[in-house]
């Protein structure tokens, strides 16, 4: 090679050629004309020196990025009006086309006649990448955070305060604090009061230390409605452990919460008359009886007598109006904290707590016959109605809910045989015989014909009961659509779940009658645009109801016709006023008139697998949320991996890391993996050590790491950027040291 520097000693150029990255010596002419460059130049550009004679005539300006130029040229007169020295960052050209970010430090010498500059360069291409990529990550954290509808926010413990992202303002229409921020003594007064207490205990947790707290609570808002929203906190720690902050999110579950509880009430109401299931009347009679109350209480079972008359003779209409009439007088003669339940079609029972004597119990079934004889007096058509009633007392008769309700029953089988229009209270002497055949009153003949809204009432708790206890919603929706289409006889129960976007339409589940030709395997990725206007055909109900599919638009009427559908009746599927897709019930055998309770309660069943149906798709999206943050994670050009705090046990490791040393498992220690160790490393980075070198590969990593939890383990995790290059650049004893330490190893 050329001498670089005229009158420079060998001993001097080779010290020249250690420097770091590369060395040029150029003219102050304006094109920068190269005299002499080192062999660390020609390496970290790829270029021969014969090259850059022959390409670029020795400019080193045109080895300039042409968008940093400019730039180049305005640094350089402005840093030499100041002095003789500059400093500049600027892309370079590469041999292979692409450019090099480098740092470059100049000094100016020489007479006027010739002036050089001495230039030292260093590679930043790898700096200015991760710069570049913590940008972008920070900008799509931002977006992200800009299009969540959840309110993020973070309290720091040792300033004891809280601060919110800006959407807390658009959620709740007010600002929290003017500098966006809020002391904790501030917060209880925007909660409902009965949820202050929760909402202190989770802040009690996140305070000692607790890993992830969760909370239901009603935010209030600037139009002094409260808002349900879910808390999530998960606590962030020191290196020595100690709780340095929380953060966490507020999400809107207003709607779920409100339609639940409407679903949970629907589930427990009789849909005539608004009086509590058998189901729910056991429940809560029960659940008072288990605090075994030191006071009397009362179980009566009442019957209308004659009840299939009424039906019979003035049509089941008036007879539903008749039982919602006796319904309401009921409710008029006891207090709120007592049970009323319609058991059966014309079937009643009441549970009195907290009574002062069972002589009162007995006064309250003679009030209870007299309002049942009295009760349509004076109307244009007379209705002569009345009742027989069963008696039980607690504790004598039983002390709990099944054995009352045995008793009662007994008891009512007494009134009805002397005549009926009375009432009877059980006596275990004259109830013996009975009791001992095992007769009832109740079940053996109801009166009020089986298909009205009551006995829906049962089916639309029992299918909120399968759901929700349900730990496979797949399972239970398929179960559902069986039991229904049974109970209702339909040819085909299906759902039809939009895509994301909306075009697309996806049979997900369905039953089918016997005989009826399953369509599932069709109707996947169905596009709504062959069949236009499609959402329209839903009215403000979300029922979408045709007896005939002639009257359809041709093409709707052809995507029936193919299925073999006469007539049909499907309930939309939406997600706030999204329209997520529809549940429907076909008939294939001929036309079919659906009649208003069949509509309302296969509508009202469409509801309950809605709100659980969103829910499980929300969960599934959650699970792939996981699955994308584990694929990032093992994307991430850094070596990541978790361990147990107690015991270094590796617990996960990212792609990185396995290409790194394939060896490695989940299970072993990290010491053991990675260092070939039987004991924890001197230079832990848990100890301290923020750079550590790993002599069996040679690397140099920058270390950083979060205390987490795995499971219900406390773990660390661990992030280990590839710094060896960085530490070759910043001092060639350092690279020196390395392969030393190789060498000894081997």
């Amino acid at each position: 090679m050329k001498r670089l520097m005229k009158g420079l000693s060998p001993e001097g150029e080779a010290l020249l050629n250690l420097i770091p990255g590369g060395v040029m010596q150029c003219r102050n002419d304006g094109d920068f004309t190269i005299i002499e460059v080192s062999e660390g130049f020609l390496a970290m550009f790829g270029f021969a020196r014969e090259e850059l004679d022959a390409q670029f005539q020795g400019r080193f300006l045109d080895l300039i990025h042409p968008s940093d130029r400019q730039n180049f040229l305005i640094e350089v007169d402005r840093q030499l009006s100041k002095g003789d020295r500059i400093s500049l960052s600027y892309r370079v050209l590469c041999k292979d086309g692409g450019y090099k970010w480098t740092a470059s430090s100049a000094q100016l010498f020489g007479d006027e006649q010739e002036e050089r500059f001495f230039c030292i360069f260093l590679d930043l291409t790898e700096v200015r990448d991760a710069q570049e990529k913590l940008r972008l990550s920070l900008e799509h954290l931002e977006i992200i955070m800009n299009q969540s509808s959840d309110i993020i926010f973070e309290w720091d413990f040792d300033a004891d305060a809280i601060s919110f992202s800006p959407n807390w303002l658009e959620k709740f229409g007010y600002a929290p604090h003017y500098d966006g921020s809020l002391q904790k003594k501030d917060i209880f007064r925007h909660f409902h009061p009965d949820d202050v207490e929760p909402m202190a205990e989770l802040m009690k947790e996140a305070r000692i230390g607790i890993q992830n707290s969760v909370v239901d609570v009603r935010i209030c808002n600037s139009k002094e409605q409260y808002i349900w929203c879910r808390i999530r906190t998960a606590t962030q720690y020191s290196a020595e452990h100690k709780p340095l902050r929380a953060v966490g999110t507020i999400s809107d579950i207003d709607e779920e919460k409100r339609l639940m509880e409407d679903l949970r009430r629907r589930a427990e109401l009789d849909a005539l008359t608004g009086l509590y299931n058998h189901a729910e009347m056991e429940r809560r009679s029960e659940l008072y009886l288990e605090g075994m109350p030191e006071t009397i209480c009362a179980m009566f079972i009442i019957d209308v007598d004659n009840f299939k008359r009424v039906n019979d003779g003035q049509g089941h209409l008036f007879g539903d109006a008749v039982l919602a009439e006796l319904a309401a007088g009921m409710k008029k003669l006891t207090r709120k904290s007592d049970v009323i339940g319609r058991i059966g079609g014309d079937e009643f029972a009441i549970f009195l707590k907290d009574i002062p004597s069972s002589q009162m119990a007995e006064e309250k079934a003679r009030k209870l016959l007299d309002i049942f004889r009295h009760l349509f007096q004076g109307e244009k058509q007379s209705v002569g109605v009345t009742c027989s009633i069963g008696l039980a007392i607690y504790p004598w008769d039983g002390l709990d809910y099944q054995s009352l309700y045995h008793c009662a029953d007994l008891a009512l089988y007494q009134a009805k045989s002397q005549g009926k229009n009375r009432y009877a209270r059980f006596d275990a002497k004259s109830m013996e015989t009975v009791d001992r055949i095992g007769y009832s009153s109740l079940g053996a003949a109801i009166d009020s014909d089986q298909n009205t809204s009551g006995s829906g009432g049962n089916l639309v708790n029992y299918v909120f009961q399968i759901l929700y206890d349900a730990d496979d919603i797949d399972a239970a929706v398929e179960a559902i659509l069986e039991i229904v289409g049974r109970r209702f006889d339909v040819s085909r129960a299906y759902v039809f779940e939009n895509s994301a976007g909306g075009q697309y339409a996806n049979n997900t589940y369905e039953w089918c009658n016997e005989g009826i030709t399953a369509q599932k395997e069709f109707l996947q990725q169905f596009p709504y645009e062959n069949v236009k206007g499609y959402q329209e055909l839903f009215d403000n109900n979300a029922v979408f109801y045709c007896r005939d599919i002639h009257a359809l638009t041709p093409a709707q009427t052809a995507l029936f016709e193919s299925q073999g559908i006469c007539s049909t009746l499907q309930c939309a599927l939406y997600d706030g006023k999204e329209f997520r897709g529809f549940i429907g019930f076909d008939e294939c055998t001929g036309l079919r008139m659906w009649n208003k309770d069949e509509i309302g309660m296969l509508s009202l069943v469409a509801q309950l697998l809605t709100t659980f149906l969103l829910k499980k798709r929300e969960v599934d999206r959650n699970q792939q949320m996981m699955v994308q943050l584990n694929t990032i994670l093992n994307m991430q050009d850094a070596y990541i991996y978790a361990i147990g705090t107690d015991n270094y046990e590796l617990l996960y490791l990212n792609q990185k890391t396995f290409e790194l040393d394939p060896s490695a498992r989940v299970g072993m220690t990290c010491h053991q993996a990675f260092f070939r160790r039987s004991t924890p490393c001197e230079t832990c980075p848990l100890s301290g050590a923020s750079e550590v070198f790993n002599p069996q590969y040679g690397v140099w990593t920058r270390v950083r790491y979060s205390t987490m939890k795995w499971g219900d383990r406390d773990a660390y995790l661990i992030n280990c950027t590839d710094i060896t290059e960085y530490k070759r650049l910043q001092s060639p004893a350092a690279t020196y040291g390395m392969e030393e330490e190789k060498q000894t190893k081997r």
